[in-house]
């Protein structure tokens, strides 16, 4: 259930904790749309259970209120919340290439992902997962949100070294 008093102002909406009510997050229309990956859409990558951003940010924040107002800023001036629901919220399409069997690493080939390109496998497995990660500014808006640990962007190719990136890949399902 989305908080019915969310305040919308300037293609904003913010989304305040029911148990902490001092604790809120803005969603901007520009993030909403970004996120969309992470709801529906033909993207590989991991996917949130909830309907919308808004019904999952509505659970982390009366589920995590202090977490969320407690985690501090990088260097960049971004909070990373990672949270651990006592439920699944989501599938995770990220994997390590290690958890890969032989038939589904013999599927592995790269696919245009937003503007970069991404290393993908295909897979009839799910993976489901508890947990998921928050990226906020420093005024609280939701940059963005995954299901899913904490993983750094992508580089702009496959090509290019990345130690996480080298060791993990997308997972998509078979058409």
């Amino acid at each position: 259930m989305v908080d019915v008093k969310k305040e919308k102002k300037m293609n904003t909406t913010t989304i305040t904790s029911i148990t902490a009510p001092s604790v809120s997050i803005v969603l901007s229309d520009e993030v909403r749309e970004h996120l969309r990956r992470h709801f529906d859409g033909d993207l590989p990558g991991s996917k949130f259970y909830a309907a919308t951003p808004d019904e999952l940010l509505q659970l982390a924040l009366n589920c995590f209120p202090y977490t969320i107002a407690n985690a501090t800023a990088n260097a960049d001036g971004l909070k990373v919340v990672q949270l651990r629901f006592d439920k699944k919220i989501g599938t995770c399409n990220v994997v390590p290439v290690d958890v890969l069997t032989d038939d589904e690493r013999a599927t592995l080939h790269t696919v245009p992902r937003g503007e970069t390109l991404a290393r993908c496998a295909t897979s009839h497995r799910v993976f489901p997962t508890s947990e998921c990660t928050l990226i906020i500014d420093g005024s609280n808006y939701l940059v963005t949100a995954y299901p899913g640990e904490a993983a750094p962007p992508l580089p702009p190719s496959p090509d290019v070294p990345d130690p996480y990136w080298d060791r993990h890949v997308f997972i998509e399902q078979p058409a």
